[in-house]
């Protein structure tokens, strides 16, 4: 395969930026309440899917202040059954891209589940991409991210501003880092 068949295969890869807030961590007791995804190709954003969710309990106090997503935000929004089927299949073909990927695929997953879907896609974690393409820092959450490639971001810990983080943060490494290096990292860390 020729170096740029190699670069392409990226860029040519449908890839879902996706965030999630949630009531707290445990995938099997807490819910989902806001859900963000952005579709992109040749990172080219292509479709977005954003909702927030009511999780038909309670919102703990810390998650109120750290997320910004008060009871009244999401008390006529739908529950996660409601958007289960349209979520799935959003979630088409592609691989599934979070800062800390194991926590918003695991959460997912198991909310698709108790829907009756079943969620299976290729991941990629921005945090272990950071690592792999900085490691001369120490911090890679995704505030280190925000600070390290100079984007803006109005509300921090927000679904949708959080997964558009993500997307320039792609963006950014496909413009300073050499193509096929950047492609070898994403094919490493993609499973």
């Amino acid at each position: 395969m020729g170096l740029v068949n190699i670069f392409m295969d990226y860029l040519n890869q449908t890839l879902y930026f996706v965030d999630i807030e949630t009531t707290g961590p445990s995938s099997q007791k807490d819910r989902v309440l806001e859900i963000a995804i952005i579709k992109t190709k040749g990172l080219q954003v292509v479709d977005r899917f954003h909702r927030l969710v009511n999780p038909k309990r309670s919102i703990p106090y810390f998650i109120q202040r750290f997320t910004g997503i008060r009871p009244a935000m999401v008390v006529n929004e739908g529950c996660f059954a409601t958007l289960a089927n349209e979520l799935n299949e959003f979630l088409d073909d592609g691989v599934f891209v979070a800062h800390n990927v194991s926590f918003d695929y695991n959460f997912l997953k198991h909310s698709l589940k108790r829907e009756g879907y079943d969620l299976e896609m290729p991941k990629l974690c921005t945090v272990r991409l950071s690592r792999k393409m900085y490691p001369e820092f120490r911090k890679h959450n995704l505030d280190s991210v925000i600070e390290r490639i100079g984007t803006k971001i109005k509300n921090r810990h927000r679904a949708l501003d959080d997964c558009l983080v993500l997307v320039d943060f792609v963006e950014h490494l496909h413009n300073n880092f050499c193509n096929v290096s950047l492609n070898r990292e994403i094919r490493n860390l993609t499973n």
